[in-house]
């Protein structure tokens, strides 16, 4: 569950009370031979919209000079990423945003230096034939399963029933985890409505009268879900700021080349997404994922030019709202395009 971490809680964080394992991302002795090994810590699962970050760690990263393939650390629960940071377990996350700012508002010196992904490729969905709108759900209640009371998508939820002028004090919102357990809890109709990803919606349309009642990119500008950050102290050595640059110049080259060239992608999905369904799907499923993240949703954008204070401010009252931020922060100190602006530079 997120919450909001007093400074002690952010800052007393040991290695181990936050240890994880770093499955499928062990390198081998001669990789480390052969240039620096970063650890970079990621969420375990990778859907849809996360499989370009891992192909440019993965496969892009080990081919410039100096770098080897990266130690990735794969995280279940995506609020202990930036925990693993702050301890010094990982030289850079690939976290939430409700967890970065919580922690920068508790005293982490943070920075963010990357997007994981624009936006978010999370949608609500219901079954039909109980609920046909996201006013029904407002008006007559209903339970919605979401991630984390204060998480990303529970908070896009609330700001979309203000903006809608729609109560929410009937909705019951309860904690599920996974976005597989989420989707299964719909199916059975334990839960009238949860967040999916879109191509767990593709997967299950045909199988129910299931619609999507809420699509964030078609209410906010940007509703920044994931980013990739560092600790302010660990970016101060040069070696580091070289470092920060290659990992971003690795995640431009795969957004670019997933933006542009949907059979490269297909590719990476069989490779490195978590669900086997996913990593074995025709074009008749892909194809139409990938036009979302593409076309619709802009997930992969070739400089992460949303990326700026600016941006990231209009979401910051929406969470105030919920109490899952106070909205001290001064996003400029936070918000450091400097090292994505030189690998930018330097891929041209």
């Amino acid at each position: 569950m997120f919450k909001r971490m007093n400074r002690r809680e952010v800052l007393g964080l040991g290695v181990g009370g936050a240890a994880v394992m770093a499955l499928g991302g062990l390198v081998p002795t001669n990789a480390r031979a052969a240039g620096r090994v970063l650890t970079i810590n990621t969420l375990a699962a990778t859907a849809a919209v996360n499989v370009p970050l891992q192909a440019g760690l993965r496969a892009t990263l080990p081919t410039l000079a100096g770098y080897a393939a990266p130690e990735i650390q794969p995280t279940a629960k995506i609020p202990q990423i930036v925990q693993q940071v702050i301890a010094g377990a990982s030289d850079l996350g690939d976290g939430d945003v409700a967890s970065t700012l919580a922690a920068c508002e508790a005293g982490a010196d943070l920075r963010i230096i990357g997007l994981s992904y624009n936006n978010t490729s999370q949608v609500v969905v219901a079954n039909a034939d109980r609920l046909d709108s996201l006013a029904t759900l407002a008006s007559k209640g209903g339970t919605v399963a979401v991630s984390g009371i204060g998480d990303f998508m529970y908070v896009m939820l609330q700001g979309v029933l203000e903006k809608h002028k729609l109560p929410a004090d009937k909705i019951h919102f309860v904690e599920m985890g996974s976005s597989g357990d989420r989707t299964r809890a719909l199916m059975a109709g334990r839960v009238d409505a949860v967040p999916m990803h879109v191509e767990q919606f593709e997967q299950i349309k045909s199988r129910g009268n299931y619609h999507v009642i809420v699509h964030p990119w078609q209410e906010y500008d940007d509703w920044f879900s994931a980013v990739i950050m560092a600790r302010t102290s660990w970016l101060q050595k040069d070696e580091n700021k070289a470092a920060a640059v290659a990992v971003l110049k690795s995640v431009l080259t795969a957004f670019r080349r997933a933006d542009d060239d949907y059979p490269w992608y297909k590719a990476q999905v069989a490779q490195y997404a978590s669900s086997k369904d996913l990593r074995t799907a025709g074009d008749d499923l892909l194809k139409p994922v990938w036009e979302t993240l593409t076309r619709r949703i802009h997930a992969f954008p070739r400089n992460m030019e949303q990326m700026t204070p600016d941006e990231f401010a209009k979401v910051i009252p929406v969470y105030q709202k919920t109490g899952s931020l106070k909205g001290t922060l001064d996003l400029a100190k936070i918000i450091d395009r400097s090292y994505l602006e030189q690998a930018v530079k330097e891929l041209g």
